[in-house]
C-alpha cells in the first residue's frame, strides 16, 4: 500500500549533496524523483537514516541550483553486474528550502504534475 501523500515524478538530474553533521565538501549524486515533500537521490556512499543532508539541484532553468535540506528516511544499496562501485538510493523528507528557491521548486513540481495529468487526458 502506497504511503505517500503526493505523487512522485521522475527527475534525473545531477545533484551535489553533503551531510550536515560532517560539514564536508559536496559530493556528486543524481536525483531520481521528486514529490512535494521529498525526493530520492543516488549517492556513492551509504548515508544513515535520520542524517540531515543539504542538496543542490540544477533545475535547468538557467538559474543557479536550488538548495534543499532534508532528512534521510530510507536507503537501499543498488546491485547489479554493471555496477563497479557501490551506489545507494536515498529517500529524503524535505525539511527546508531557501525562500528564494521555494517558488522555483514548487513551480517545477507543479509543471511536472500538469505534464503527467495532460498525458492522462489525451488517452
Amino acid at each position: 500500500m502506497e504511503k505517500r501523500k503526493y505523487p512522485r515524478f521522475e527527475l534525473k538530474m545531477s545533484a551535489e549533496y553533503s551531510t550536515l553533521s560532517a560539514e564536508e565538501a559536496l559530493s556528486q549524486g543524481r536525483t531520481v524523483n521528486i514529490s512535494a515533500e521529498g525526493l530520492c537521490f543516488e549517492s556513492n556512499e551509504k548515508i544513515t537514516i535520520r542524517s540531515r543532508v543539504k542538496l543542490k539541484v540544477d533545475l535547468k532553468d538557467k538559474m543557479p541550483p536550488i538548495v534543499l535540506f532534508g532528512e534521510i528516511r530510507w536507503f537501499q544499496e543498488l546491485k547489479g553486474p554493471d555496477l563497479k562501485n557501490k551506489r545507494y538510493i536515498n529517500g529524503i523528507k524535505l525539511i527546508d528550502i531557501h525562500k528564494t528557491d521555494e517558488g522555483r521548486f514548487l513551480k517545477y513540481y507543479c509543471d511536472k504534475m500538469v505534464e503527467k495529468l495532460s498525458g492522462y487526458l489525451k488517452m
